[in-house]
């Protein structure tokens, strides 16, 4: 088992804007001992990787579902169910073991994010401020409870049902990106596109934004504490707030 997985309050971080609450120390990979259920969600990622490098040069004979996102279908398919939400912890403490694999940023996040959906646990803890490398997708179909320790990449909260999303560092574009439900917020900077797509929800961003926030929005809220580049021209419906202000109502620019 982990020892000293529970983060600590330290005095710098790596955005330099965080509330000292939301700064923990860096765990680093070798506190984690591996365990039986250890090594199955590694040997599954490992096979899941491996799986998709070979989808995408047409060589694994499979058929995804209609509807399905192939990555995530795979991932789904190579991730061990049921798995208890301080393994999973423990499991982000040995990616920075595979960062420099082919499709590490892509197929990560929708690997964590099946892990997460088939859990019987409801909140969860995912370190990655000690990578290098950012990951995409983080929280893919979200129902759960997720807190991120560090940054994230592109999608955080892809198609999200329900549950809450917090990521204590910045995170790439499309926060929230066909969006159901829930919340998300981003205690960091966040890139273009916040709220594409997204049909409900709320989505706060406490550092700053870029453009085209609310990309074809249908609905939702979402909240800009920081500043942002623009707002996008395609905003159909929701609520868009920027420091307290009203600033796009029912999907029209007060």
């Amino acid at each position: 088992m982990t020892q000293n997985l529970e983060p600590k309050l330290y005095f710098g971080d790596l955005f330099g804007k965080l509330d000292p609450e939301k700064r923990v120390e860096i765990i680093k990979p070798r506190e984690v001992k591996r365990n039986e259920t250890l090594d199955l969600i590694v040997n599954g990622y490992e096979n899941g990787l491996e799986n998709y490098g070979l989808y995408n040069k047409g060589k694994l004979e499979i058929k995804i579902p209609e509807n399905e996102y192939a990555i995530y279908y795979i991932a789904k398919s190579s991730a061990p169910s049921k798995i208890p939400s301080n393994n999973i912890t423990e499991f982000s403490l040995l990616l920075g073991e595979h960062e420099n694999k082919t499709h590490f940023r892509d197929f990560t996040g929708l690997y964590l994010s099946a892990l997460i959906n088939s859990s019987k646990d409801k909140d969860f803890k995912i370190i990655t401020n000690y990578l290098s490398k950012t990951i995409d997708n983080i929280g893919y179909k979200n129902r759960k409870n997720i807190d991120v320790i560090g940054n994230a990449e592109l999608w955080v909260g892809c198609k999200m049902k329900r549950g809450k999303i917090t990521v204590n560092g910045n995170a790439g574009w499309w926060v929230g990106d066909l969006m159901e439900n829930g919340k998300i917020t981003v205690n960091g900077n966040a890139g273009d596109g916040v709220g594409f797509y997204m049909k409900s929800g709320k989505i706060t961003i406490n550092g700053n934004a870029g453009e085209r926030i609310g990309w074809y929005m249908e609905g939702g809220e979402i909240y800009l504490n920081g500043d942002y580049e623009s707002l996008s021209n395609s905003v159909s419906g929701g609520n868009i707030y920027h420091k307290g202000k009203l600033i796009v109502e029912n999907g029209r620019r007060l």
